[in-house]
This record gives C-alpha cells, sequence and structure tokens, in this order.
C-alpha cells in the first residue's frame, strides 16, 4: 500500500504551497476523531484540505469532488472538543506561512489573527504523518506552548515525546538516518557491507526520504533483487544503485502512478493510470482503500447480523415443520372419535381400550378409553383433540408462509451484499436491513426526502437495461423509473436483480436475440450466474406489484414468459 514518506510530502509541499500561503480558514469540521477538514479560500477560489491521521492511512490533499464520497464523510451535529478549540484559534484566520522540517514528514500552518483587543496573535497547525504515531497539533509560536492535540500522548504511550495541553511543543526525536545526496559512494558502500539486512530494508532505515516500498521499486527497475542481503551486493551493483537513488532524488518531477486496481503505486514505472500532481494522487489512492476498508467491514457486520437472523429463523421454521408434520396425528383423532360414535353401542362403558376396524384401511385400531366416561365423551375428548391440533397446523402453515419469505428475503440481502462494491449501495442495504419496513416504504414515496439513487444502467442493442441491485433500488425502479409498457424480468425463484428494459418502442417488437442478451444479464446477476441451467422470467411493467404491508423489492406478477438460459 502507498506509504507517505518524506518524499511524498514534500512533493505535496512543493505543489500545494503557493495556495496555501496567505489563504485564509473558512471552516473546520472533524468528522471523527482521525481526520479534519479545513475549509481554505484564496483569490476566489475554496479548496477542503483533509487530514487523516488513521495509522491505517495517513495521509493530507485538498479533496476532489469525483472522491470524495468515496470516504463516506459524516459531520456530527455536535463539534468534538479539538474541533472547537481549532474553531476557536483558526477560523478566520490566515494562514501566512507553511514550512516543511527537512526529512520529517511533518507539514507545519503558520496563522496569525488578531484578539478582541486588537492584538496580534501567531499560531502554528502541526499535521505530523508518521504511522501509528501521526497527530495534529495546534501550539503558540512565541513560547511553543501545545494548545491542544487531536489525541494526548502521555508518558506511558512515550517516554521520549509527551503531547498535551500546557506542554512544550518538541519535534519527534532524531532519526539516525543520512541524507544520501550528501552521502559520498564510499560511505554508502560502507553502510551497505556492514549491514547483514534486507536490501531495501537497508536503504529505507539508513536514508531519509525512501520508504522500502519506493528503495524496493528502485532496485527492480535496475534489475537488483530488493531482498537481496546488503552485504552480498557486488560493487558494480553497489555503483549502479548509488547512482539511481541520486538521480531519483535529484528529479523534483516524478510521473506517480498506480495499478488499475489500486494496490500498488509506482514512482518510476508506468503503471495503468498515471497522475500529473500528487494531490490527485493520493486523494484517489487513499480515498478508494478508505471504502474498500470501510465497504469490507461493513459487509462483515452486515452479513453476520443477516446469518444470524437466518438461522433463528431457519430454527423456528424447523419448529413449525414439526407442527404441520403432526397432521396425520391429528388425523388420528377424527378417525378414532368416528369410530367410537359408529361402534358405541358395542362398547360398554367401564372398558380401558377397545380395539376396532377402520373400514377404510382396513386395519384394527386400538383406541385408549376413559373408563370414568361414557363412549360418546370419549369420542368428544378425541374430536377435542383434533379440532386444538388441527389448528396449531393450521397456524403453523400460515406462520411457516411467512417465516420462508423472511428467509427468502434475507437471502436477497445476503446476495445484495455479495455483488456491491460501493460503500453507498452498501449502506442503503445497512438502512433497509436496520430500519422498520413500512417507515422504509414511506421514506420511498416521499420526494423531498428521497434523494436520486444511482441505478446501474448498460446499453442492450439500442435499449437501455436498468439494474437494481438492491432492494432500495429494486423500489426505486418499481415507483420512479419505470413505465407500464417497459420489461421487468428476474431470474425465477432465485435472489437476484431486478431487470427493467425501457422500451421506446413497443416491447412486443423486441427481438428474441435481444431478449435473450438481457436474460443472461439477469442470469449475471443473480446467485445462479454459475448454473448450468437457469430459468429467466419476464413480462411488462404493468403486470407486476408490490401488495402492500410486504418487504422491500418482493413484488408479484402475472402474464409473464419463461425461457431457460444456458
Amino acid at each position: 500500500m502507498l506509504q507517505i514518506d518524506s518524499m511524498l510530502i514534500e512533493a505535496f509541499f512543493n505543489e500545494n504551497k503557493s495556495f496555501l500561503e496567505n489563504s485564509r480558514v473558512q471552516k473546520i469540521q472533524q468528522p471523527t476523531r482521525k481526520d479534519i477538514i479545513l475549509n481554505l479560500r484564496k483569490d476566489g477560489e475554496s479548496k477542503k484540505l483533509y487530514i487523516n491521521i488513521n495509522p491505517d492511512y495517513p495521509h493530507l490533499c485538498f479533496l476532489n469532488k469525483e472522491f470524495e464520497d468515496r470516504r463516506n464523510i459524516e459531520i456530527p451535529k455536535q463539534p468534538p472538543m479539538f474541533c472547537m478549540l481549532l474553531r476557536k484559534h483558526m477560523e478566520g484566520a490566515k494562514i501566512i506561512k507553511v514550512s516543511k522540517p527537512n526529512y520529517e514528514r511533518i507539514v507545519e500552518l503558520t496563522f496569525e489573527k488578531y484578539n478582541e483587543i486588537g492584538d496580534r496573535i501567531e499560531e502554528c497547525l502541526s499535521i505530523e504523518l508518521m504511522g501509528k504515531h501521526s497527530n495534529i497539533i495546534l501550539y503558540n509560536t512565541d513560547n511553543n506552548i501545545i494548545l491542544g492535540c487531536a489525541h494526548n500522548v502521555g508518558a506511558e504511550k512515550s517516554k521520549e515525546r509527551e503531547l498535551s495541553g500546557g506542554l512544550p511543543y518538541i519535534y519527534p526525536p532524531h532519526q539516525n538516518k543520512k541524507d544520501i545526496l550528501k552521502t559520498r559512494f564510499n560511505s554508502f558502500e560502507s553502510a551497505l557491507k556492514k549491514s547483514d539486512e534486507t536490501l531495501k530494508k537497508t536503504i529505507s532505515s539508513k536514508y531519509y526520504f525512501l520508504s522500502q516500498y519506493t528503495a524496493e521499486e528502485i532496485c527492480i527497475s535496475k534489475n537488483i533483487n530488493p531482498l537481496k542481503i546488503s552485504n552480498t551486493l557486488s560493487t558494480e551493483e553497489t555503483q549502479t544503485l548509488y547512482i539511481t537513488l541520486h538521480e531519483f532524488l535529484e528529479n523534483k518531477n516524478h510521473k506517480f502512478s498506480v495499478s488499475k486496481n489500486y494496490e500498488t503505486y509506482s514512482c518510476i514505472n508506468k503503471k495503468e493510470k498515471i497522475y500529473q500532481n500528487i494531490n490527485t494522487l493520493i486523494d484517489d489512492y487513499y480515498s478508494y482503500h478508505i471504502e474498500k476498508n470501510l465497504t469490507s467491514n461493513l459487509k462483515f457486520n452486515l452479513t453476520n447480523k443477516i446469518n444470524k437472523e437466518l438461522k433463528k429463523l431457519k430454527n423456528t421454521l424447523t419448529a413449525q415443520q414439526k407442527q404441520i408434520d403432526k397432521k396425520e396425528k391429528y388425523n388420528a383423532y377424527m378417525t378414532k372419535g368416528n369410530l367410537l360414535i359408529a361402534n358405541a353401542h358395542n362398547i360398554k362403558q367401564g372398558q380401558k381400550n377397545i380395539l376396532l376396524k377402520d373400514y377404510e384401511t382396513n386395519k384394527d385400531i386400538e383406541i385408549e378409553l376413559d373408563e370414568t366416561k361414557t363412549v360418546i365423551e370419549n369420542a368428544q375428548k378425541y374430536f377435542a383433540l383434533y379440532n386444538k391440533g388441527e389448528k396449531s397446523s393450521q397456524i403453523a402453515e400460515e406462520l411457516s408462509e411467512k417465516t420462508i419469505s423472511e428467509i427468502n428475503y434475507f437471502n436477497q440481502i445476503l446476495y445484495d451484499i455479495e455483488i456491491c462494491d460501493k460503500f453507498s449501495e452498501l449502506k442503503e442495504i445497512s438502512t433497509e436491513f436496520e430500519a422498520d419496513n413500512d417507515n422504509y416504504s414511506k421514506k420511498l414515496n416521499n420526494k423531498k426526502k428521497e434523494k436520486e439513487i444511482n441505478i446501474t444502467k448498460m446499453d442492450v442493442d439500442g435499449l437501455t437495461v436498468y439494474i437494481g441491485k438492491n432492494n432500495k433500488q429494486n423500489d426505486y425502479l418499481y415507483s420512479k423509473i419505470s413505465s407500464p409498457d417497459d420489461l421487468w424480468f428476474h431470474v425465477l425463484n432465485t435472489p437476484g436483480s431486478h431487470i427493467i428494459v425501457k422500451s421506446q418502442k413497443n416491447p412486443q417488437k423486441i427481438n428474441d436475440n435481444t431478449i435473450l442478451k438481457i436474460a443472461k444479464i439477469a442470469k449475471q446477476y443473480s446467485t445462479a450466474k454459475n448454473a448450468l441451467k437457469t430459468s429467466v422470467v419476464y413480462t411488462l411493467r404493468k403486470y407486476i406489484k408490490r401488495p402492500n404491508h410486504t418487504k422491500s423489492g418482493f413484488v408479484v406478477y402475472k402474464n409473464e414468459t419463461e425461457i431457460v438460459i444456458n
């Protein structure tokens, strides 16, 4: 993963220094304990400086609207204490100086402000992007006293550097590294020969600017194994590496790039996506990984919750099925009652049991009797047991239908989660799962509250095909996008996406080849996508209906046509 090393921070600093200097802080927001947004304005242009000190991906950049939604930024109604402190000291202030201490992963914003009596006050916001030690610190430049930190560091966490309000601000301990641009070849060669670590680790630990990943890429560019032990490097390889490192660090115009799946980035080799500025690289790369992490965590949590619900429902269904299976036993009570009535004249009171022949099955049935009751009373007892059991079975059958419907609903949600790759879509599923379905339905029909939903769509033979990837999108397709003469597709009896085909012409004239293509899309967006054969049904939108008081995404249909897809 991309590491914010000193080189990248310096590249960002040099690229954006001109805008930061003399810009004014308009607004400060703190979405979480680990990120801050400074709304800056200069020369009629406004930008959002985003600072993230999460140990997994510490970085700073100006937010691009294209990538901002990935981060799922939500501003709390009640700002945290640190945010209130920053607002008190920084809102309306002018940034008069931007600096980066040599070799450090720190960017400092020095700003000036005037108090109520007109005195000029100069303070500094220090942004430290140092992995698990990342922090945001506000201190007074006159006496270097800390006014506040994003998170305090006590003696129990660090013996070398405590950080909290009232303490003096000092830079992190000096690293035992050298600047390779100021290092002679003999010294470089000697350092490698004394190390028994891998080459990439040695370079990163002994010289500024270079993370292990960057050192690895530089080695690979010259066909030198970065995992090779440093003291085994030949003189020729050492010279090549020394020259390459110098050329790389002296080049101030790197073409940063990332791989197509954002897993790797490059400062040397060309990848699929090349950036002309470091800010766009940082924003795109980290927003992608933040969304990926958010999506993965939410998928895991939702899947666990739904599987727990499914386990409960399946246990409930098993119990209901057991009650339904007792129906034969209850029918036997009716048979015994009828036999007692039919043979009442041959049965004497006081008998404990009797063997009677059932002429329907031609079998003898032993019937237990209450010797204190008459034959008719014994028959009525069996009729009462039958009625009670029959009612229980009927209730169990009705409940089992609802339980099966619930199981199908949750299986559909599990499928929606599986195909979801965007956090915004996954959040729609989460909202649906946790909200009351009746309230959810009302929200769906409320134009003032309902935001526009982004639906996946594609072109098939000149027709627009919409794909609902979750129940909220399916309902939106049904109620907002589709028209009566549009076509609706769905895989038969299997969780899958609702497919709507916008018919610009008579739907009856859509040729069979196009129908087959769309049916294959329906199969692809279902749990049957890997099946050898799958049935897909389609009908006009006017023939589908969502019954009242049903789960989101549930519809009934008629006049359908069924086709089998291989």
